[in-house]
């Protein structure tokens, strides 16, 4: 397990924050308005692991929908799948 985790950061693209940075900075934004300005600490911690989780996700979903044409594309042709 621990010779594949490598893998499966890159798969799940967690070596890149910036997809989840951008994904996370509006999600903070909705929830800081939504609570007038104190949200909870525990729906802070959720939603921030929801956007990792469901990014992480999205990252995997592509790349398992792509596997067949990553291949050829030289930018791709080194992802796990």
């Amino acid at each position: 397990m621990a010779e594949r985790l490598p893998l499966y950061i890159q798969l799940t693209r967690l070596h890149r924050p910036i997809g989840i940075l951008l994904l996370l900075w509006p999600t903070l934004w909705a929830v800081w308005i939504a609570s007038k300005g104190h949200p909870a600490w525990l729906i802070l911690v959720i939603f921030t692991l929801g956007t990792v989780l469901m990014r992480s996700a999205g990252c995997a979903i592509n790349d398992y929908a792509d596997r067949h044409i990553d291949k050829h594309v030289k930018r791709t042709q080194d992802r796990p799948l």
